[in-house]
């Protein structure tokens, strides 16, 4: 058989996104938790001014808990999506494989070819005749792959300047030091 014109691991994918959502939602789950440290404080009976900078500090740190929660969700969503397009394009590229051998042509990277050596005048001009629909069938499923690679790379692209940012803020709320016990 024809080797397939696509190449990637669709099923890492979706279990990488898988798991960058599984972890999205453990991050939720400490964010309720930094809620609750909020309410204690603003229940504290200490000094006014103390209690005011933690409250200020631990609401600053749970909205960054939530944008990055939200955003590694949304990663994880993207990398699905991609794993999906990939299983669909490993599909086409199957299927264009297939034709590819039917047609007694070769698949040469992603390019149709006929093969070396004698064929009677009528087999060579069969599969003359079947090339560009057998060729149109591999651009297609490269195509789709092309396609789903770059809606990829846009998105990791914008989310990896959002977690850039999320970084930025974490580092410099980490320098504003918390008041004294």
């Amino acid at each position: 058989m024809t080797a397939s014109p696509i190449h990637g691991d669709h099923v890492s994918c979706s279990r990488v996104g898988g798991a960058m959502r599984r972890e999205s939602s453990r991050l939720r789950q400490s964010g309720q938790s930094l809620e609750d440290v909020a309410g204690d404080l603003a229940a504290w009976e200490g000094p006014a001014a103390d209690a005011a900078d933690a409250v200020t500090a631990v609401t600053a740190a749970l909205q960054a808990l939530r944008a990055t929660a939200d955003d590694l969700d949304q990663a994880g969503a993207v990398l699905q999506r991609y794993a999906t397009d990939l299983a669909e394009a490993h599909e086409l590229g199957r299927r264009a494989a297939l034709r590819v051998q039917g047609a007694g042509l070769i698949l040469a990277g992603t390019r149709v070819i006929e093969p070396w050596g004698p064929a009677s005048a009528q087999e060579a001009g069969r599969r003359r005749a079947q090339l560009p629909e057998v060729q149109a069938r591999v651009d297609l499923a490269t195509a789709h792959v092309g396609r789903a690679r770059a809606r990829l790379e846009r998105e990791m692209t914008r989310l990896t300047e959002v977690f850039s940012g999320h970084s930025r803020a974490a580092h410099s709320a980490r320098r504003s030091a918390l008041p004294p016990r």
